[in-house]
């Protein structure tokens, strides 16, 4: 049945984890999760962050292993298009070869998704911080159903071409 689920929703197992075309993503299985669709991506990542942490001295935690899979996509030709909450944060990863701008001063983000390949939507709670995914108890849900994969990014689109 998975299979057929998995087939009928445009994907055909390249990535190691079995997907229900819409699954809830709970606590520490979130990094393991979203790199697992990074490494698969094939065009383009857009990502939005609230907070997003960058933990050099500490390689081995998820987050961490996730942050060097978006670096891996970006060298291997995917376009990884990165919005974030503040210039700060922009910086910071402009300078670790990131495509991404922040939004105005007057509003914030409060937005944290990924959208992969456009078939794969990952969004909900978790922050891109090592707490949110040892400390906290998060919850964010994974679809691959066409219709919120479309209307993530046009939101995403809007949001960046106005940033631009």
């Amino acid at each position: 049945m998975l299979e057929m689920l998995q087939k009928n929703a445009g994907r055909s197992g390249e990535t190691s984890t079995v997907v229900q075309s819409t699954q809830l993503v709970i606590d520490d299985k979130y990094c393991e999760l979203v790199a697992d669709f990074v490494r698969s991506a094939k065009s383009e990542i857009r990502m939005c962050a609230y907070a997003w942490r960058w933990y050099e001295n500490e390689p081995e935690i998820g987050i961490q292993k996730l942050n060097i899979e978006l670096l891996l996509a970006r060298s291997r030709g995917v376009k990884v298009r990165c919005m974030v909450d503040n210039l700060t944060q922009k910086e910071r990863f402009a300078t670790l070869g990131f495509d991404a701008r922040s939004v105005s001063n007057t509003r914030m983000l409060h937005t944290k998704a990924f959208c992969i390949d456009a078939k794969t939507l990952i969004i909900g709670s978790h922050n891109m911080t090592k707490r949110a995914t040892t400390d906290n108890y998060e919850m964010s849900i994974l679809t691959q159903e066409p219709e919120p994969c479309l209307q993530f990014i046009d939101y995403f689109d809007k949001m960046w071409d106005s940033r631009g």
